[in-house]
């Protein structure tokens, strides 16, 4: 019996060996990101063309900034299977990760507006934010400063 006891702590321990490791070679993979600079990458591989430091993603956001009310907001864009809710509040967020194509969207409350994510015209920006308000959309590079840009629609 008192085998089987060690034999089982003995189990136990290696299993959360094995994990402890797994976490940290997860966290040595995510810090490498941070460790690996773009210029590095492009000395390393100078002649190889097929390698790029620069990952072409971009990155959309979306808030619900409309006051409280019964009416929902509703998303739906050509990278969208089906129409999606935003509903309000921080950390209510619609977010998407896209390629450097351009893309199409619109949202539909009291009315509808659309939009458009065009990367070429986002001059570098990787990150865009969106937020819904009562008298249209609003387009930001850093979630501070606020460029109106959509108006809404009459449905």
């Amino acid at each position: 019996m008192k085998e089987h006891k060690k034999k089982v702590e003995k189990a136990k321990k290696m299993s959360i060996s094995i994990c402890v490791s797994l976490l940290v070679l997860v966290a040595v993979c995510l810090n490498l990101k941070s460790s690996v600079s773009a210029n590095s990458l492009a000395s390393t591989h100078k002649n190889d063309s097929n390698i790029s430091p620069t990952i072409n993603v971009l990155g959309i956001s979306i808030s619900n900034d409309l006051p409280p009310g019964p009416t929902k907001l509703f998303f739906f864009a050509d990278f969208q299977k089906s129409q999606v809710e935003i509903r309000p509040g921080n950390g209510n967020r619609y977010i998407k990760l896209l390629n450097m194509e351009n893309h199409t969207g619109g949202l539909r409350w009291k009315q509808y507006a659309t939009f458009s994510v065009i990367p070429s015209l986002e001059k570098g920006h990787q990150r865009i934010y969106w937020s819904v308000r009562e008298d249209g959309l609003y387009h930001s590079w850093d979630t501070t400063n606020w460029d109106k840009r959509e108006f809404w629609n009459t449905c």
